[in-house]
C-alpha cells in the first residue's frame, strides 16, 4: 500500500498546496530551560555547602567536648558548659558560667540524641582546635 493512498492520515503534507511544515524553536527552549536547570543546580550546591559547613561545625564541637574531661554521664537535651583551665585543659561542667568563675568559660553545648554536641552560645573560636 502506498503512503499517498490516504494522505489525510499522514503527519505531513504530500502536496505543494499543503500547509508548510514549521519546526519549533528548540534553541529558545534549550536556552530557557538550560538557564533554569543551571540555577537549580547552583541553588542545590549552595544548600549542600551550607549543610557541610553546619556539619563541620557540629563535628568540631563534638570533638572538642569529647576530648574534654568530665565525671558525669550527659543526658540528651541538657546543656553543659565547657571551661578552659589554667593548664590549657578543657573541662565540661553542669555549672553555669554565671555561677562559676574558677576557669575561663569557653562555650555552652547541648547534648543531642545522635550523640553530638551543638554549641548553644560561647566563643566562635571555641571549636577551632588548631590552637
Amino acid at each position: 500500500m502506498d503512503d499517498t493512498s490516504k494522505p489525510n492520515l499522514l503527519p505531513y503534507g504530500v502536496t505543494s498546496s499543503a500547509p508548510a511544515i514549521s519546526l519549533p524553536d528548540t534553541d529558545l527552549f534549550k536556552s530557557e530551560r538550560g538557564a533554569n536547570a543551571g540555577a537549580y543546580f547552583e541553588d542545590k550546591v549552595r544548600q549542600l555547602n551550607a549543610e557541610y559547613d553546619r556539619l563541620l561545625s557540629v563535628a568540631k564541637s563534638t570533638e572538642l567536648v569529647y576530648n574534654s574531661k568530665y565525671n558525669f554521664i550527659p543526658k540528651v537535651g541538657h546543656i553543659y558548659h565547657l571551661y578552659c583551665t589554667s593548664q590549657q585543659e578543657y573541662i565540661l561542667s553542669m555549672i553555669e558560667p554565671e555561677r562559676w568563675d574558677k576557669h575561663l568559660f569557653v562555650a555552652s553545648f547541648r547534648f543531642t540524641s545522635d550523640n553530638t554536641w551543638e554549641m548553644q552560645h560561647g566563643q566562635e573560636k571555641a571549636t577551632d582546635t588548631t590552637q
